[in-house]
């Protein structure tokens, strides 16, 4: 059966198919959607974890803070066992120091008075632990005005 005419062939117009294009394009916008929005997310999480961010939040030492790194660092010196923490906080009661300059070398000295285990040591670590939570900035989602709440009466 072969034709030798073109009397049984139809002629159908061609055309891009359209059922597999859009369910591309929606894909290619959802996904370019979602790293858009994974990059937002990353790049708050950097900006709020650098160093340049809270670089100048940090608050200055007051009276009572400072009275108690110079009480932390007699301790220190007298025990004999960390001569770098003695340097750390001699630097960071420096009164030309910045603030947030200040909170490196306390996080520093903490860290080094964590290491040594020593436990005649143990109230100074705290001590110095309350300190750093005091200068330390708020987080981003501290700082931020809440919304006051409207009062609602129920009338009966």
């Amino acid at each position: 059966m072969t034709m030798t005419g073109a009397e049984g062939l139809e002629i159908r117009e061609a055309g891009p198919l359209r059922s597999g294009r859009g369910r591309r394009i929606t894909i290619i916008v959802l996904s370019i959607i979602l790293v858009g929005a994974a990059c937002g997310i990353m790049g708050l999480a950097f900006v709020q974890g650098s160093w340049w961010y809270t670089y100048g939040d940090d608050q200055a030492l007051d009276r009572e803070s400072r009275a108690c790194l110079e009480r932390a660092r007699d301790a220190v010196a007298d025990s004999g066992a960390a001569p770098h923490v003695v340097t750390l906080l001699n630097a960071a009661l420096d009164p030309d120091t910045a603030p947030t300059d200040t909170r490196t070398y306390l996080l520093a000295a903490l860290e080094a008075l964590e290491a040594s285990d020593d436990p005649q040591l143990a109230q100074v670590t705290e001590e110095l632990r309350e300190v750093i939570q005091k200068i330390r900035p708020a987080p981003l989602w501290e700082k931020s005005t809440p919304r006051p709440l409207p009062d609602l009466e129920w009338s009966q």
